[in-house]
C-alpha cells in the first residue's frame, strides 16, 4: 500500500500544476500537417477542394513544396522541423502559398512544361519571380521568404507589386 502523505493529490493542485506535472511526464509529439491543413480549410473553404487532391509527404524539402508526381498526381512536400516552430498564422500561409502555386498553374500547364528545358538558373529566376507574385498577397510569411517591401533583395519592390 503507498503512504499517500507525502503525495499532493491532484485535486489540491491549480489547474497550472496540473499541466506543468502532464507535460513533464509527455512524450513529444511528432508534428501533423493534417491539423495545420484542417484548421486552414476551416478557415478558407476555396481551398478545400484543392487540399483533398494533394498527397502530403513530410521530407525530402528543406521548407515545402509542391509538384505534379511522374504519375500525373499532385504533392506537397514538407519539412516537420520547418513547420512546428511556426506559428498557426504563418503555417496557414505557408500553406496557401503552396496551394497557390497549384492555382496559378505554376506547377502545371505550359509553364511547367518550359521548364524542362531551362537551365537551373533560369528556373530559379522563375520561381522567385512566382513567389514574389504569392507572397505580395500574404501578410504571414516567415522573415527571409521572397516578399516585395521586406527586408532583403527585394526591399525596393513595392509591398503587392509585382515585376513583369
Amino acid at each position: 500500500m503507498t503512504d499517500s502523505t507525502n503525495m499532493t493529490d491532484i485535486t489540491d493542485m491549480t489547474d497550472d500544476e496540473v499541466t506543468d506535472l502532464l507535460d513533464a511526464h509527455a512524450e513529444p509529439k511528432p508534428f501533423d500537417l493534417r491539423l495545420h491543413v484542417h484548421r486552414l480549410l476551416i478557415d478558407e473553404p476555396f481551398f478545400a477542394a484543392l487540399s483533398r487532391r494533394i498527397d502530403k509527404r513530410a521530407g525530402g524539402v528543406p521548407t515545402a513544396g509542391v509538384r505534379v508526381t511522374e504519375e500525373g498526381k499532385l504533392e506537397m512536400r514538407y519539412n516537420p522541423d520547418f513547420f512546428a516552430p511556426l506559428s498557426d498564422e504563418t503555417r496557414k500561409d505557408i500553406l496557401k502559398h503552396e496551394f497557390y502555386h497549384i492555382v496559378l498553374q505554376h506547377v502545371t500547364g505550359g509553364r511547367f512544361r518550359s521548364f524542362r528545358d531551362m537551365s537551373p538558373a533560369e528556373c530559379r529566376r522563375h520561381n522567385i519571380a512566382m513567389d514574389l507574385a504569392i507572397n505580395s498577397h500574404l501578410d504571414n510569411l516567415p522573415e527571409g521568404c521572397c516578399k516585395p517591401g521586406q527586408e532583403g533583395p527585394f526591399r525596393d519592390l513595392p509591398p503587392g507589386s509585382r515585376r513583369r
